[in-house]
C-alpha cells in the first residue's frame, strides 16, 4: 500500500535572528510580502521568536525587565525618603560604592575580567560618564520634586533613546513614534506645569525662589533622561563586547569617582547617625544594583 504523503512545509526565503544585534526600533521587511515567481507562492519569513525555546527566552526577559523597573522604584523611593536627610550627591556616592563592591564580587565569581575588552573599553568609560552624571542630575530631581513629577520626567529617557538609535545606530524613527514622542513630552509639560504657560495656582503665586527651584529640578530631569539615553545606546553599541557585570562595575567606579566632587564641592557631606540611615543608603545600592544587572540581562 502507497504510504499516505505529509503535507508540504513551505522552505522559509529568509531567517531572522533576534539577538543583540536585533534593532531597538522594529524594521520593516518587505521579504515576507515577495510571491516567487517560479512557484507562485508567496515567500515567508522564519523568525526565531516564534521558535517556543525563543519565546520562552522573550518573556523571561520582559519578566527581568519588569522585575528591573520595580528594583529601580524601590531605589528611587529609598532615595526620596533619604532625601530628607543626605545631599543628594552623597546618595550617588552610596549607590555607587555599593554597586562597585557587588559587581567587583559579581566578576570574582562568574571569572570576568573587571576591566573589559581592550577594544571597547573606550565605549565602557563613555557609558559610565554618561550614566554617572545622569545618575546625579536624576538623584538631585528626586530630593527637589515629588516623586511621581521626578519619574514621569525621567522617563522620557525611552523617546531620547529611540530618537538617538536612529541618528547614531541607523535604526528607523517611524512617524508613529514621533507622535508617541509628542505625546510624551506633551504629558511631560502637563505634569510639571510650568507657571508661563499655566499660571499660579488659585490666583497667588509661589514664592519666586522656589519655582526656579522646581524649573531647574525639572530641567536636570530632562538632561538626566538625555544622559540615560546615551548610555543605553553605548550598551547597545558595546553589544556582546563586555559582559553585563562589566558595565556594572565601570558605572560604579566612575560614580565613586566623580560624586566626591560634587559632596564637598557643591553640598556638604553628612554622616549618617542612626542605622536606619545607613540602611536606607544601603538599600539605594542594593536595588540599583539589582536592577542594572537585571536590565542588562534582560
Amino acid at each position: 500500500m502507497p504510504e499516505s504523503e505529509e503535507p508540504r512545509q513551505d522552505i522559509p526565503a529568509s531567517l531572522t535572528i533576534v539577538n543583540e544585534a536585533t534593532p531597538l526600533l522594529p524594521q520593516s521587511n518587505s521579504a515576507s510580502n515577495r510571491i516567487n515567481a517560479n512557484t507562485g507562492r508567496r515567500a515567508s519569513t522564519l523568525s526565531l521568536s516564534h521558535d517556543h525555546a525563543r519565546r520562552r527566552k522573550e518573556i523571561i526577559g520582559l519578566l527581568l525587565m519588569t522585575l528591573s523597573a520595580l528594583g529601580f522604584s524601590v531605589m528611587s523611593l529609598c532615595v526620596k525618603l533619604g532625601g530628607s536627610v543626605f545631599p543628594s550627591f552623597e546618595m550617588v556616592f552610596a549607590r555607587s560604592l555599593v554597586q562597585l563592591v557587588l559587581g567587583l564580587v559579581g566578576c570574582f565569581i562568574l571569572k570576568v575580567n573587571p576591566l573589559g575588552d581592550k577594544k571597547v573599553r573606550g565605549w565602557l568609560v563613555l557609558r559610565g560618564l554618561a550614566g554617572s552624571v545622569g545618575l546625579a542630575l536624576f538623584f538631585y530631581c528626586l530630593t527637589a520634586l515629588p516623586l511621581a513629577d521626578a519619574t514621569v520626567v525621567f522617563f522620557l529617557g525611552p523617546i531620547f533613546t529611540a530618537i538617538l538609535a536612529s541618528v547614531a545606530l541607523g535604526e528607523r524613527f517611524t512617524l508613529f513614534d514621533g507622535i508617541c514622542a509628542t505625546l510624551t513630552f506633551g504629558g511631560v509639560v502637563l505634569v510639571s506645569r510650568p507657571e508661563f504657560l499655566f499660571g499660579s495656582e488659585g490666583g497667588s503665586s509661589q514664592p519666586e525662589d522656589n519655582e526656579s527651584q522646581r524649573i531647574f529640578a525639572i530641567i536636570c530631569a530632562v538632561m538626566g533622561a538625555m544622559l540615560s539615553a546615551v548610555a543605553y545606546v553605548t550598551v547597545r553599541k558595546v553589544g556582546k563586547g563586555a559582559h553585563f557585570m562589566v558595565h556594572v562595575v565601570y558605572f560604579g567606579a566612575i560614580s565613586t569617582v566623580l560624586s566626591p566632587l560634587g559632596i564637598f564641592g557643591l553640598q556638604k557631606f553628612v554622616i549618617p547617625e542612626t542605622w536606619k540611615d545607613y540602611l536606607i543608603l544601603l538599600l539605594v545600592g542594593i536595588f540599583a544594583f539589582l536592577g542594572q544587572c537585571l536590565l542588562n540581562q534582560g
